[in-house]
């Protein structure tokens, strides 16, 4: 594939400008329910965009792949998120508080996350788009090993991977309906993100206004928005009660009904979509960002950027940990992505060339078979050692609940290239008051993975009489009997001790708009 420096550059910058400038323009109609008429920016400007977390975490991401090189995973991610971003709504500050127990992602996004289902993970999937252009399975295992952090098995997930996909074959296919079909190839066909995403296919395909359109969307997809304004026609049509935290298939539909239905244009795509409310920055975000990396800076007129200028403002940052790390401009954060770029054609052998036309067709950058069985690791961590991966499925929630067995489960599989078969011991330590069924010892015969017995599940049940302690903390220690000479992987993991249930919240309105509802506490 053939992607000139120059090309790439201009591209890169062009994606930071639109994702300025989307989250800019629907910034101020943020999460309100209630159609918008924009054409332009409704906010006092200043010179600077406005902040927002939609860029923040990728720049958090950036500062981790500069510290830890290319071979991250979603723990190296989670403890990056955990301890320099200072949000703590929604699903990020959920996940914050599972990883500071001692949950690892994915159960980090998942455990009492009512907003799995949420935006957070798809607005901030085009750095993986950026490091591996033209290689959409890439960007899309790595926007997977982002959303589980604090989206765990939630739709958030399908949401990330699908427009990473998209953005990554973006830089080589400018048809924004093939671009959705990429994307859909990454997304289980069953999942509410694909569903939702064809709906809005759909009513483009009709010719439905956005009217029609955004009726169909909250009609279909609606989430739960009571705490933020709800415009007095939509209340009295009955749009305010849906499922909390259900905000990524509604969000979807915006975005690739404005996409499809404003096909070829910067300004009314973005416009389009502010115009149907729900989380506008992240929508009109993603989709500039999107024609940012299609066409480059020539889709962006200077009436967007001007008014704002190249600056990055950061909301959700610590600033005092990340003091001089944080780009200070969109063409410092290019250039930044740039170097890792350049790092990952070698590592990864990319099939880039930068300065040779290369005269091949392009791939098909739909999704292989197999990818598909990524969404398996959506419910267990994963420990990887030399010879030995370790999958931790709590089988449910990691909670412990008194005089109740708690099962959990290792799947151990043999990864030995030459050796075919080896006996592992398992020890569990526990702390002193935990019963552990049938026994805290067992031991496991593998072969290589690729055959026979090469995967094995072992169950244990913990068991606690009198729940004394918030969090109780293990240690499964895995050793090598025989031909790694008693090689030994440990895995801590963690169960919680909570109780409690959810009461339903009761709702007020209390004034007139900008005026949010407020819960009854």
């Amino acid at each position: 594939m053939y992607l000139p420096l120059e090309t790439y550059r201009d591209r890169l910058t062009a994606c930071w400008l639109g994702k300025n400038i989307g989250g800019t323009l629907g910034m101020p109609m943020e999460w309100n329910r209630q159609a918008n008429d924009v054409s332009y920016y409704t906010h006092n400007m200043t010179g600077e965009p406005l902040p927002n977390d939609d860029l923040d975490i990728q720049i958090l991401w950036l500062i981790a792949l500069e510290d830890k090189g290319l071979d991250l995973d979603c723990k190296t991610l989670g403890q990056y998120f955990n301890e320099l971003m200072i949000f703590t709504h929604g699903e990020y500050g959920t996940a914050k508080t599972n990883l500071r127990a001692g949950l690892q992602p994915p159960v980090s996004g998942s455990h009492n996350n009512d907003f799995k289902d949420s935006c957070g993970s798809f607005i901030r999937a085009e750095i993986w788009a950026c490091l591996f252009p033209g290689h959409p399975q890439l960007a899309a295992e790595y926007a997977f090993q982002d959303a589980v952090v604090d989206h765990g098995d939630g739709e958030g997930v399908y949401a990330e991977v699908f427009v990473a996909a998209m953005e990554a074959a973006a830089f080589f296919v400018s048809d924004v309906r093939k671009l959705v079909e990429i994307g859909l190839s990454y997304s289980p066909a069953s999942c509410a993100v694909a569903r939702a995403v064809r709906s809005a296919m759909q009513c483009a395909d009709e010719g439905m206004d956005r009217r029609a359109a955004r009726k169909v969307m909250l009609d279909t997809w609606i989430g739960h928005i009571e705490w933020h304004y709800i415009a007095p026609e939509d209340e009295k049509a009955g749009y305010k009660e849906g499922k909390m935290g259900w905000d990524v298939p509604s969000n979807l539909f915006i975005l690739v009904y404005s996409l499809i239905k404003c096909a070829g244009s910067f300004d009314d795509s973005i416009c389009t979509a502010v115009s149907f409310g729900e989380d506008t920055d992240c929508t009109a975000g993603t989709i500039a960002a999107l024609y940012g990396l299609m066409h480059g800076t020539s889709c962006i007129d200077r009436k967007w950027i001007e008014p704002i200028g190249r600056g990055i403002k950061t909301i959700s940052l610590d600033p005092f940990r990340l003091a001089g790390r944080i780009p200070a401009t969109i063409d410092e954060m290019s250039a930044r992505v740039e170097a890792l770029f350049q790092k990952a054609i070698g590592q990864f052998h990319l099939d880039i060339a930068q300065e040779t036309p290369d005269a091949a067709p392009l791939p098909d950058f739909a999704a292989p078979e197999y990818f598909h069985n990524l969404y398996q690791e959506m419910e267990t961590v994963k420990f990887a050692f030399p010879y030995l991966n370790v999958r931790l499925n709590y089988l449910g929630e990691p909670v412990l609940r008194a005089g109740e067995p708690k099962k959990i489960r290792f799947r151990l599989s043999n990864t030995s290239a030459s050796i075919s078969g080896d006996r592992v011991l398992v020890h569990l330590y526990a702390q002193d008051e935990v019963q552990v069924l049938p026994g805290k010892d067992a031991a496991v015969f593998l072969s290589m993975a690729h055959l026979g017995s090469g995967t094995k599940d072992l169950d244990f049940e913990i068991l606690v009489e009198n729940l004394e302690r918030p969090v109780y903390r293990f240690v499964a220690e895995f050793t090598f009997e025989e031909n790694k000479k008693g090689l030994t992987h440990c895995v801590p993991f963690v169960l919680l001790s909570e109780r409690g249930e959810p009461v339903p919240t009761v709702w007020e309105k209390r004034g007139p708009y900008p005026i949010p509802n407020q819960p009854r506490v």
